[in-house]
Protein backbone atom coordinates (compact mmCIF):
# COMPACT_ATOMS: atom_id res chain seq x y z
CA UNK A 1 0.00 0.00 0.00
CA UNK A 2 0.83 3.51 -0.84
CA UNK A 3 0.68 6.77 0.67
CA UNK A 4 -0.77 9.84 -0.77
CA UNK A 5 -2.76 13.07 -0.17
CA UNK A 6 -5.29 14.49 -2.14
CA UNK A 7 -4.11 18.12 -3.06
CA UNK A 8 -7.97 18.51 -2.99
CA UNK A 9 -7.32 20.10 0.36
CA UNK A 10 -5.08 22.70 -0.81
CA UNK A 11 -7.47 23.58 -3.95
CA UNK A 12 -8.01 27.21 -2.34
CA UNK A 13 -4.21 28.17 -3.49
CA UNK A 14 -2.36 28.58 -6.74
CA UNK A 15 -1.51 25.49 -8.35
CA UNK A 16 2.52 25.78 -7.22
CA UNK A 17 1.83 26.93 -3.31
CA UNK A 18 -0.54 23.52 -3.86
CA UNK A 19 2.01 21.25 -5.11
CA UNK A 20 4.71 23.14 -2.76
CA UNK A 21 2.24 22.06 0.55
CA UNK A 22 2.08 18.49 -0.08
CA UNK A 23 5.81 18.50 -0.71
CA UNK A 24 6.59 20.74 2.18
CA UNK A 25 4.28 17.62 4.74
CA UNK A 26 7.23 14.51 3.33
CA UNK A 27 4.28 13.23 0.97
CA UNK A 28 6.05 11.61 -2.38
CA UNK A 29 2.70 10.85 -3.93
CA UNK A 30 -0.71 12.61 -4.64
CA UNK A 31 -3.99 12.58 -5.84
CA UNK A 32 -4.50 15.41 -8.05
CA UNK A 33 -8.24 16.92 -7.26
CA UNK A 34 -9.87 18.61 -10.20
CA UNK A 35 -11.18 21.41 -8.07
CA UNK A 36 -7.48 22.84 -7.95
CA UNK A 37 -8.00 24.44 -11.32
CA UNK A 38 -10.00 26.94 -11.00
CA UNK A 39 -12.13 27.39 -14.23
CA UNK A 40 -14.36 25.40 -15.82
CA UNK A 41 -12.62 26.06 -19.01
CA UNK A 42 -8.91 25.77 -18.25
CA UNK A 43 -7.17 23.41 -20.46
CA UNK A 44 -3.88 23.65 -19.72
CA UNK A 45 -2.97 20.51 -18.47
CA UNK A 46 0.76 20.39 -19.31
CA UNK A 47 0.59 23.52 -16.63
CA UNK A 48 -0.21 20.96 -14.05
CA UNK A 49 2.87 18.71 -15.62
CA UNK A 50 4.73 20.79 -15.30
CA UNK A 51 4.75 21.97 -11.44
CA UNK A 52 4.08 18.85 -11.08
CA UNK A 53 7.80 17.67 -12.24
CA UNK A 54 8.96 20.39 -10.41
CA UNK A 55 8.01 19.25 -7.27
CA UNK A 56 9.51 15.49 -7.90
CA UNK A 57 5.68 14.21 -7.16
CA UNK A 58 4.38 11.19 -8.23
CA UNK A 59 0.83 11.15 -9.01
CA UNK A 60 -1.25 8.19 -8.41
CA UNK A 61 -4.50 8.87 -9.07
CA UNK A 62 -6.58 11.59 -10.74
CA UNK A 63 -10.01 12.72 -9.14
CA UNK A 64 -12.14 13.71 -11.52
CA UNK A 65 -14.43 17.34 -12.07
CA UNK A 66 -17.60 16.39 -10.88
CA UNK A 67 -21.23 17.42 -12.30
CA UNK A 68 -24.50 15.34 -10.49
CA UNK A 69 -26.33 15.95 -13.58
CA UNK A 70 -30.03 16.74 -12.10
CA UNK A 71 -31.36 17.46 -16.01
CA UNK A 72 -30.38 15.66 -18.76
CA UNK A 73 -29.56 18.94 -21.23
CA UNK A 74 -26.52 18.70 -18.77
CA UNK A 75 -25.30 15.82 -19.56
CA UNK A 76 -22.98 17.56 -22.12
CA UNK A 77 -21.41 19.66 -19.29
CA UNK A 78 -20.28 16.15 -17.51
CA UNK A 79 -18.33 14.41 -20.21
CA UNK A 80 -16.75 17.29 -20.82
CA UNK A 81 -15.52 17.75 -17.11
CA UNK A 82 -14.86 14.11 -17.55
CA UNK A 83 -12.53 14.42 -20.70
CA UNK A 84 -10.91 17.52 -19.60
CA UNK A 85 -10.09 15.37 -16.39
CA UNK A 86 -8.79 12.52 -18.52
CA UNK A 87 -6.72 14.96 -20.32
CA UNK A 88 -5.16 16.28 -17.19
CA UNK A 89 -4.74 12.75 -15.74
CA UNK A 90 -2.49 11.42 -19.35
CA UNK A 91 -0.43 14.54 -18.98
CA UNK A 92 0.19 13.76 -15.12
CA UNK A 93 0.94 10.36 -15.73
CA UNK A 94 -1.87 9.17 -13.14
CA UNK A 95 -2.76 5.48 -14.17
CA UNK A 96 -6.39 5.62 -12.01
CA UNK A 97 -9.22 8.59 -12.48
CA UNK A 98 -11.63 8.14 -9.26
CA UNK A 99 -15.24 9.39 -10.90
CA UNK A 100 -18.53 9.45 -9.62
CA UNK A 101 -22.31 8.26 -10.99
CA UNK A 102 -22.85 11.57 -12.30
CA UNK A 103 -25.89 11.52 -12.30
CA UNK A 104 -28.67 13.11 -9.52
CA UNK A 105 -29.78 10.72 -6.87
CA UNK A 106 -33.28 12.46 -7.25
CA UNK A 107 -33.50 11.77 -11.46
CA UNK A 108 -36.43 8.98 -12.22
CA UNK A 109 -34.34 5.74 -12.83
CA UNK A 110 -35.22 5.96 -16.50
CA UNK A 111 -33.37 9.23 -16.83
CA UNK A 112 -30.57 8.42 -14.60
CA UNK A 113 -29.84 5.46 -16.71
CA UNK A 114 -30.25 7.26 -20.36
CA UNK A 115 -27.67 9.67 -18.25
CA UNK A 116 -25.79 7.37 -17.47
CA UNK A 117 -25.22 5.70 -20.58
CA UNK A 118 -25.12 8.56 -22.47
CA UNK A 119 -22.18 9.89 -20.49
CA UNK A 120 -19.67 7.35 -19.72
CA UNK A 121 -20.57 6.12 -23.42
CA UNK A 122 -18.34 9.06 -24.49
CA UNK A 123 -15.72 9.03 -21.21
CA UNK A 124 -14.97 5.29 -20.75
CA UNK A 125 -13.35 4.83 -24.88
CA UNK A 126 -11.36 8.27 -24.27
CA UNK A 127 -10.25 7.15 -20.86
CA UNK A 128 -9.01 3.67 -22.73
CA UNK A 129 -7.82 5.89 -25.48
CA UNK A 130 -5.89 7.72 -22.67
CA UNK A 131 -4.52 4.31 -20.79
CA UNK A 132 -6.53 5.61 -17.82
CA UNK A 133 -8.62 3.01 -15.48
CA UNK A 134 -11.55 4.81 -14.22
CA UNK A 135 -12.81 4.04 -10.48
CA UNK A 136 -16.34 4.70 -9.19
CA UNK A 137 -16.41 5.60 -5.69
CA UNK A 138 -19.33 5.24 -3.18
CA UNK A 139 -20.73 8.70 -2.00
CA UNK A 140 -22.20 9.58 1.18
CA UNK A 141 -25.67 9.95 2.32
CA UNK A 142 -25.02 14.45 1.98
CA UNK A 143 -24.04 13.92 -1.72
CA UNK A 144 -26.22 14.88 -4.51
CA UNK A 145 -24.91 12.14 -6.54
CA UNK A 146 -26.12 8.49 -7.05
CA UNK A 147 -24.31 5.73 -5.49
CA UNK A 148 -24.10 5.63 -1.72
CA UNK A 149 -24.58 1.47 -1.12
CA UNK A 150 -24.21 -1.66 -3.34
CA UNK A 151 -27.77 -1.80 -4.75
CA UNK A 152 -27.31 1.97 -5.88
CA UNK A 153 -23.79 1.44 -7.48
CA UNK A 154 -25.24 -2.20 -9.15
CA UNK A 155 -27.46 -0.18 -10.44
CA UNK A 156 -24.62 2.20 -12.16
CA UNK A 157 -22.10 -0.51 -13.01
CA UNK A 158 -25.04 -2.67 -15.09
CA UNK A 159 -25.22 0.77 -17.52
CA UNK A 160 -21.48 2.22 -17.64
CA UNK A 161 -19.56 -1.42 -17.39
CA UNK A 162 -21.36 -4.64 -18.01
CA UNK A 163 -17.50 -5.41 -19.23
CA UNK A 164 -16.76 -5.38 -15.43
CA UNK A 165 -13.43 -3.12 -16.58
CA UNK A 166 -13.85 -0.45 -14.04
CA UNK A 167 -12.67 -0.36 -10.84
CA UNK A 168 -13.68 1.31 -7.40
CA UNK A 169 -12.29 4.17 -5.11
CA UNK A 170 -13.45 2.90 -1.81
CA UNK A 171 -14.01 5.92 0.44
CA UNK A 172 -14.00 4.90 4.21
CA UNK A 173 -15.64 8.34 5.23
CA UNK A 174 -18.74 7.88 3.22
CA UNK A 175 -18.60 4.14 4.04
CA UNK A 176 -18.61 4.33 7.77
CA UNK A 177 -20.84 7.49 7.46
CA UNK A 178 -23.42 5.29 5.54
CA UNK A 179 -23.11 1.79 7.71
CA UNK A 180 -21.74 0.35 4.23
CA UNK A 181 -18.28 -0.71 5.29
CA UNK A 182 -18.45 -4.58 5.10
CA UNK A 183 -21.42 -4.29 2.10
CA UNK A 184 -19.00 -2.53 -0.13
CA UNK A 185 -15.88 -4.78 0.93
CA UNK A 186 -17.48 -8.12 0.35
CA UNK A 187 -19.21 -7.25 -2.58
CA UNK A 188 -16.24 -5.08 -4.57
CA UNK A 189 -13.28 -5.91 -1.89
CA UNK A 190 -11.09 -6.97 -5.12
CA UNK A 191 -12.23 -4.63 -7.99
CA UNK A 192 -10.83 -1.62 -5.67
CA UNK A 193 -7.78 0.25 -7.01
CA UNK A 194 -7.96 3.24 -4.82
CA UNK A 195 -8.67 4.04 -0.89
CA UNK A 196 -10.05 7.80 -0.08
CA UNK A 197 -9.00 7.87 3.58
CA UNK A 198 -10.60 9.77 6.69
CA UNK A 199 -12.81 9.50 9.29
CA UNK A 200 -16.33 10.50 9.53
CA UNK A 201 -16.90 14.26 7.86
CA UNK A 202 -13.12 13.97 6.60
CA UNK A 203 -11.73 14.45 9.83
CA UNK A 204 -8.22 13.11 9.90
CA UNK A 205 -7.39 9.47 11.93
CA UNK A 206 -4.83 10.37 14.23
CA UNK A 207 -4.82 7.52 16.55
CA UNK A 208 -5.69 3.91 15.67
CA UNK A 209 -8.96 3.07 15.90
CA UNK A 210 -11.63 -0.02 15.86
CA UNK A 211 -12.92 0.44 12.30
CA UNK A 212 -9.76 1.33 11.18
CA UNK A 213 -8.21 -1.57 11.99
CA UNK A 214 -10.64 -3.92 11.19
CA UNK A 215 -10.93 -2.12 7.58
CA UNK A 216 -7.49 -2.30 6.56
CA UNK A 217 -6.68 -5.73 7.84
CA UNK A 218 -10.02 -6.79 5.50
CA UNK A 219 -8.32 -5.00 2.31
CA UNK A 220 -5.12 -6.02 3.35
CA UNK A 221 -7.23 -10.23 3.08
CA UNK A 222 -8.20 -8.94 -0.35
CA UNK A 223 -4.36 -8.49 -1.38
CA UNK A 224 -4.40 -4.79 -1.83
CA UNK A 225 -1.66 -2.68 -2.29
CA UNK A 226 -2.58 0.47 -4.13
CA UNK A 227 -2.66 3.92 -3.24
CA UNK A 228 -4.19 5.22 0.60
CA UNK A 229 -5.47 8.20 -0.25
CA UNK A 230 -5.78 10.95 2.91
CA UNK A 231 -8.97 13.04 1.72
CA UNK A 232 -9.00 15.47 4.21
CA UNK A 233 -11.41 18.58 5.10
CA UNK A 234 -10.16 21.89 4.14
CA UNK A 235 -9.71 23.14 7.50
CA UNK A 236 -7.91 20.45 9.14
CA UNK A 237 -4.41 21.96 10.72
CA UNK A 238 -1.14 21.43 9.14
CA UNK A 239 -0.44 19.74 12.16
CA UNK A 240 -3.08 17.25 11.80
CA UNK A 241 -2.03 16.30 8.64
CA UNK A 242 1.23 15.26 9.20
CA UNK A 243 0.17 13.65 12.33
CA UNK A 244 -2.34 11.63 10.33
CA UNK A 245 0.37 10.79 8.15
CA UNK A 246 2.80 9.45 10.55
CA UNK A 247 0.10 7.43 11.99
CA UNK A 248 -0.84 5.55 8.02
CA UNK A 249 3.36 5.16 7.76
CA UNK A 250 3.53 3.36 11.01
CA UNK A 251 0.20 1.28 10.36
CA UNK A 252 0.99 -0.04 6.53
CA UNK A 253 4.27 -1.51 7.68
CA UNK A 254 2.08 -4.21 9.58
CA UNK A 255 0.04 -4.40 6.12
Amino acid sequence: MRLSLSNGIFSKLGLEKNFESVKMLGFENLEFNMKSMKKENDTDVYREQRLLKATGLNCLTLHSATLHVKDPVEVHRAIYYGKISLECAHALRAPIMTVHSNVSKKLPEQVREECLAAIFGEIKPFAKQMGVKLALENLSYTSTGFGKNVEQLEEVLCVIDAEGDMGITFDLCHALETKQTDNLLEKYGRRVCNVHMANRSHKPFTEETPDLTSFLTKLHGFGYKGPITLELEHNTPIEEIAKTKALFERLLKKF
